[in-house]
């Protein structure tokens, strides 16, 4: 085994992407235990704190979805919402100043908006967020991307 140098700014991307990949595996089960879940919240604060240090507003965007996403599936309204909403605001500003957001950024930020809602029991405010991902779907030009964000938008229910 070697000892891998990196600087201060490779140390914080590393540990950005590592651990917000990470999280995918609790989310993709049906029924991840509590303990599963609470070390993918740690990787989302965790993940969200590195791409501050060295991201760009696009990261902060995805690192607020990572944590509304987990809040969710904890079934934590409330931070979840709160988080959900915190995406929508950095994403407004992204789609216009960072060229790091990309086309499929929107349908996740509309599906976690849709997730927090439903977990809140707001059905009407779920819907109205599931169609406007739905709705920026058709705008993602990649067919594999476009695939990915309809996987995940399909996964839940209203």
């Amino acid at each position: 085994m070697t000892d891998e140098k990196l600087t201060l700014n490779e140390f914080h991307k590393k540990i950005a992407m590592e651990t917000n990949n990470a999280i995918w595996s609790a989310l993709d089960k049906d029924d991840p235990t509590a303990e599963e879940l609470e070390e993918a919240m740690f990787m989302a604060y965790t993940s969200t704190y590195h791409w501050g240090k060295i991201g760009t507003l696009a990261n902060a965007v995805r690192g607020y979805y990572m944590i509304a996403r987990v809040h969710a599936k904890k079934g934590r309204a409330d931070p979840a919402l709160h988080y959900a909403k915190r995406c929508l605001e950095l994403a407004e500003k992204a789609k216009d100043s960072d060229k790091n957001f990309n086309d499929w950024d929107m349908p996740f930020v509309y599906e976690v908006l849709a997730r927090a809602y439903a977990v809140a029991g707001k059905k009407t405010e779920c819907k109205k967020y599931k169609q406007l991902s739905q709705k920026a779907i058709e705008e993602v030009s990649d067919p594999e991307d476009k695939k990915t964000c309809q996987g995940e938008l399909d996964k839940f229910d209203c």
